[in-house]
């Protein structure tokens, strides 16, 4: 079965570069890459085509956003795509060990009909950064997992858990075939992967962590870098309303109103607006 690997890009050259050579050196040799470069100025498309003439390279303007990019990949897969294959997300400012895709497929393959995504590593310190979490509602938090405490029965290096990021996580076809695209609309950068892995569950399709799938991730490379750099009411405002900010506050709001159980919803939203917004007054009174 072949892995279709889907990588959203815009500019980042080097990033894009680096994961590319990653993936080349895979020992799971079955795989395609598409990416889509939504409107890069910094010579990626071109090259992509000079270095990687095998990628399936996709064009599209700027006003996508990662959403509409990473649909216009899976698009193309779906059209494409045998009815056994499986598809990937991924993220450009990532790097992968060589047995990566072959750890992705024997977990898949272990745990057939459903989601596996990946655990995440600084790429600089090499260190453990991110493995999962499981949604509290009505805290409206992400509780994190922990392999010691959280990995099922007769397994110790694999976690259920509820969402998933785009950042590593692979799909059986079906479930693209089932539920469609990610919401474009509502959710055109931030939340989009973490709403439709909901929307995969609800569907019938688990989701589990391995911690053999690891990721090597630039983390500095966040939409938050900027706008927690320095206080000022600028950077306060593209901190709720930012497109490229996790806090903003419309993907917050959809998010929630997709996912979350309506009778609790108006007690999420109030307490993860008193979250964020103690979350970046927090950051900066800890800096001063």
């Amino acid at each position: 079965m072949a892995i279709w690997i889907c990588i959203p890009v815009f500019n980042r050259i080097d990033f894009t570069m680096q994961c590319l050579a990653s993936l080349v050196k895979q020992d799971y040799n079955d795989y395609k890459i598409v990416i889509c470069d939504h409107g890069s100025t910094d010579g990626t498309s071109e090259r992509i085509q000079v270095e990687y003439p095998e990628v399936i390279l996709l064009s599209a303007d700027c006003s996508l956003w990662w959403t509409g990019a990473i649909n216009v990949c899976i698009q193309y897969v779906l059209e494409h795509a045998g009815e056994n294959d499986l598809l990937l997300t991924l993220n450009n400012d990532t790097e992968l060990p060589t047995d990566y895709l072959k750890q992705l497929i024997s977990c898949s393959e272990k745990y057939r009909n459903s989601i596996v995504t990946s655990v995440i590593h600084d790429i600089k310190t090499g260190e453990l950064f991110d493995i999962g979490y499981r949604q509290n509602w009505l805290l409206a938090t992400s509780m994190p997992v922990d392999f010691e405490r959280d990995h099922i029965a007769n397994d110790r290096d694999v976690i259920e858990i509820t969402h998933a990021s785009g950042r590593g996580t692979l799909f059986p076809i079906a479930v693209f075939q089932r539920i469609g695209l990610y919401d474009e609309k509502h959710l055109p950068h931030y939340a989009a992967d973490y709403d439709f892995s909901f929307k995969a569950v609800r569907s019938g399709f688990k989701i589990y962590v391995s911690k053999k799938c690891r990721v090597f991730s630039h983390i500095e490379a966040t939409g938050l870098t900027t706008v927690l750099s320095q206080f000022s009411m600028k950077n306060m405002l593209n901190y709720f309303s930012g497109m490229r900010s996790p806090a903003n506050l419309k993907a917050r709001f959809w998010y929630g109103w997709n996912n979350c159980p309506k009778i609790i919803f108006p007690v999420y939203i109030v307490i993860d607006l008193m979250r964020i917004t103690g979350s970046y007054c927090r950051h900066f009174i800890i800096r001063n």
